[in-house]
């Protein structure tokens, strides 16, 4: 992290268990105990900031916009675009409609091609 004579060190008493909570975490993520409880004491300080200021802040669901509040300023990440509207993902998945024909040639072909069954139907 920085320099470690800047560095304080502290004891801390945990019970077994948030002793394995904090082993797992560490493992998770990749890096040690030190490491792990440094951010989560940041991501406390960022709690109080925001209650502090009445905002509000929340774990959302996949794909949802979110704001991160560090030190006052509001960042959103590549990741956390808006969802695209649902008629620009059709069109830019399936494009739009091509036809040499025109509309009214498309409406014949359509009256054109339907057929009457015979079939009787019973409730």
């Amino acid at each position: 992290m920085t320099n470690t004579q800047k560095m304080v060190r502290l004891n801390l008493d945990l019970s077994p268990e948030l002793n394995q909570i904090l082993d797992e975490l560490a493992k998770k993520i990749g890096t040690n105990k030190s490491d792990v409880l440094r951010q989560a004491i940041t991501l406390m300080q960022i709690m109080v900031i925001a209650k502090e200021e009445t905002k509000k802040l929340g774990v959302p669901e996949a794909n949802q916009l979110i704001a991160n509040v560090i030190a006052n300023e509001i960042i959103l990440s590549s990741e956390q675009q808006p969802k695209p509207h649902p008629l620009d993902t059709f069109m830019e998945r399936l494009g739009p409609w091509e036809d040499e024909r025109t509309a009214e040639e498309i409406v014949k072909d359509i009256y054109d091609s339907r057929t009457i069954s015979n079939n009787d139907i019973s409730l």
